[in-house]
């Protein structure tokens, strides 16, 4: 019977393993190496190294900093933005704030998708969801021509109010989506349907550079997983705290960028107020094992 818990969480250097036993009470631990370019092969040599099998979990969550170390090292695929006509900068124009009001010279991080990267397309909608400037689908499949050519493995979508009504990039991708085949494409409609151009588009890029990756490594994980006999969800954990299902990941790849991180918030709101209570809680419900 299937009486284990397990919580992975994958870092730059080790990968923590942590099994519950419902039956005992009792918690184990392993670590071994991550290994960054196959994150799954350093997930599954922890689970094989507590010597249980897929059958004997109930549960199996996790956390992980591969988004966030993607981010920061931009180890990323080629990805290209559309938007509409006149609003490829907004990315770098940002909200126009600075850390420093009157330092000139403090320039803040290039952004993900380069300005030759960035492509614009007839279309307009107005403030209250009203399109003025509908789609000429044969300009997006001209632009899906380039695309192909310059090798292009993320396409991210944000259009001026398409919080409002994501009709125009509704019908984008769907076009992107017959001409380019395999590569990943996100809409801010779907990403993030929020007003405020800049976060919107700042959200919808960091989806977009991080699909193809977090999507790819969490389904060799899933497969993984079930060749071992596990038959449930991976519960991987986002930034908010909570957790999604292998099948919700791909489609919003940018919630997993502070997934690590938060675990580390989430586990620290349960613990007890003393270090020294938790520490000696542990030593007690500790069972020596798998060294």
């Amino acid at each position: 019977m299937s009486n284990y818990r397990f919580a992975v969480d994958v870092g730059g250097t080790f990968t923590d393993v942590f099994v519950f036993d419902e039956k005992k009470k009792e918690m184990f631990i392993t670590k071994v190496a991550s290994t960054p370019s196959s994150p799954e092969k350093g997930i599954m040599e922890g689970v094989r190294k507590t010597g249980l099998s897929g059958k004997d979990i109930l549960q199996f969550s996790h956390g992980t900093t591969v988004g966030t170390n993607a981010l920061i090292e931009r180890k990323l695929p080629k990805t290209a933005l559309v938007t509409t006509k006149g609003f490829r900068d907004v990315t770098e124009i940002r909200d126009g704030t600075r850390l420093d009001l009157w330092d000139a010279y403090n320039d803040v991080a290039p952004p993900y998708i380069k300005r030759r990267d960035r492509f614009e397309v007839t279309e307009r909608m107005d403030y209250t969801g009203t399109v003025l400037e509908e789609i000429d689908p044969e300009e997006v499949r001209t632009l899906a021509i380039k695309l192909k050519k310059r090798g292009v493995e993320s396409v991210a979508i944000c259009f001026i109010n398409a919080y409002i009504n994501g009709e125009n990039e509704v019908l984008v991708k769907k076009i992107l989506q017959e001409e380019l085949g395999d590569v990943y494409i996100c809409a801010s409609n779907d990403v993030l349907p929020e007003i405020f151009e800049h976060e919107r588009m700042s959200t919808t890029i960091v989806n977009a550079v991080l699909g193809p990756t977090v999507s790819n490594y969490i389904k060799r994980l899933e497969g993984e997983m079930e060749e071992e006999g596990y038959e449930g969800d991976i519960l991987v954990l986002h930034s908010g705290g909570g957790v999604m299902t292998s099948e919700t990941v791909p489609r919003y790849a940018a919630r997993l960028a502070s997934s690590g991180i938060a675990a580390g918030a989430i586990a620290n709101k349960i613990l007890p107020k003393s270090t020294r209570q938790y520490r000696d809680m542990l030593m007690e419900r500790m069972v020596p094992h798998w060294s």
